[in-house]
């Protein structure tokens, strides 16, 4: 639900974030008295799970603070850059805000979030939080924001055209290519095999971590891009190759996930489609039809072994403003507590972060998270950096890399560039 709209605030970040580095050398202030109101802001838009989740956290809190009220504001996606931006800039911000944990560097980095480092240590949960998930919130050894909830792609298929057709389920790339092509081809042309959307780096991150390759790592205090290494060529290759070689439709150059894909796998359109757990409400806004045949498995790998997957999802935090920090991390702590955080994440699909709650049987009985649970067990995030949103939202550096390749373009030249591009970018000032 919210990851398909985490890309809208990333994009608006990466074109205004670096002319606000405002709050810089502010020192953390708390006044240790009990506030009369705390303001929250969450993002998206108002909904009912929500709601009801929000309210138990509310009632939680209050058992120990009940002289202060919360007040919950929920921030459009596509409004939150300028909204924090504003925050930064004239000091009137929340006290505790949800953040994209692709975002949570970039603005730790800014130093618009509180460090909750202790406070963090001295929860009780939050020796359970997972660790991949809190590492997306540290930035310099310091905890600036703690996971809420996460989830990761995996491959929806459909199920009736996978029995009608002879296809089983693939787990290496050459399968994958196998049962796209199969599917196209019993289906007579009028189903594309897989959709492989060239402005889609978190999807396409799978594969190359999957190879065993990576974006990027630092090496003696500077970022060095790692799209040239022989593993990452193989990703660009195979991935590229989809379209190439004509088992997923080049309609979807130049677009993500959302903008086209989707719809067609809804409308029976797509045998394969790569997203998460969380795009089944999506799915059935557009079309309920073929809900009930479709399932989902881990996205391949050469191997066949179930390789990493990039994780998307949101981050809580203490804006640094905030006059009651300790108060407010009591009340993100409510919030993100092992039980309102499964009672949400439950309802929207996603995963709650903690690594107790994942071995949940409901999760591995679900037609679609069952999978999606296995490959949550093994998850990276993009480059520690504030940079990171500059080079994949503004830049758009992979995109531009698998649509030059896509469209007949050398790959060597394309990822020298591509390569150059990420190292450069990561390392600005």
């Amino acid at each position: 639900m919210k990851i398909a709209k985490i890309t809208a605030v990333s994009a608006a970040l990466a074109i205004g974030l670096t002319a606000c580095g405002g709050g810089g050398d502010k020192k953390d202030k708390d006044s240790g008295a009990e506030p009369a109101k705390l303001t929250a802001w969450f993002m998206g838009a108002a909904n009912k799970e929500e709601d009801g989740v929000l309210a138990q956290a509310k009632a939680d809190f209050q058992q120990k603070h009940p002289k202060t009220q919360v007040e919950v504001v929920y921030v459009p996606w596509p409004d939150a850059t300028k909204k924090l931006q504003d925050a930064l800039n004239t000091g009137q911000g929340p006290d505790v805000v949800e953040i994209g944990n692709d975002q949570a560097v970039t603005w730790a980095g800014q130093s618009a979030l509180a460090d909750i480092t202790d406070s963090v240590n001295n929860w009780s949960e939050g020796k359970d939080l997972v660790k991949g998930s809190l590492d997306l919130g540290q930035l310099d050894g310091k905890t600036y924001a703690v996971p809420w909830y996460a989830g990761v792609r995996v491959v929806w298929y459909r199920k009736d055209l996978f029995q009608k057709d002879g296809v089983q389920i693939p787990k290496t790339w050459d399968e994958l290519k196998t049962a796209a092509k199969t599917i196209q081809d019993k289906e007579g042309g009028k189903v594309d095999g897989i959709a492989a959307p060239s402005d889609f780096t978190n999807g396409f991150a799978s594969f190359l971590f999957g190879a065993g390759g990576d974006i990027a790592a630092k090496e003696n205090g500077k970022w060095v891009g790692k799209l040239d290494t022989p593993e990452a060529k193989k990703a660009v290759e195979y991935y590229t190759g989809l379209v190439k070689d004509g088992v997923a439709p080049k309609k979807y150059i130049g677009v993500n996930e959302l903008a086209g894909p989707q719809k067609d796998f809804a409308n029976g359109r797509l045998g394969m489609y790569i997203d998460g757990a969380w795009t089944l409400p999506q799915i059935e806004k557009i079309s309920a039809k073929y809900t009930k045949d479709m399932g989902a498995f881990t996205i391949p790998t050469p191997t066949g072994q179930v390789g990493p997957a990039f994780s998307g999802g949101s981050h809580l935090a203490v804006w640094r403003d905030s006059k009651a920090k300790s108060v407010a991390f009591d009340y993100l702590s409510s919030v993100a507590s092992k039980k309102n955080a499964k009672a949400f994440a439950d309802q929207l699909k996603f995963f709650p972060q903690f690594t107790d709650l994942l071995k949940d049987d409901s999760y591995a009985k679900d037609p679609i998270q069952g999978p999606a649970s296995q490959q949550m067990a093994n998850v990276k995030g993009a480059p520690k950096t504030p940079n990171w949103t500059e080079a994949d939202q503004n830049k758009k550096i992979i995109p531009t890399l698998l649509k030059e390749v896509m469209n007949g373009g050398s790959i060597d030249s394309a990822i020298a560039k591509a390569n150059k591009d990420m190292t450069d970018t990561l390392n600005q000032s």
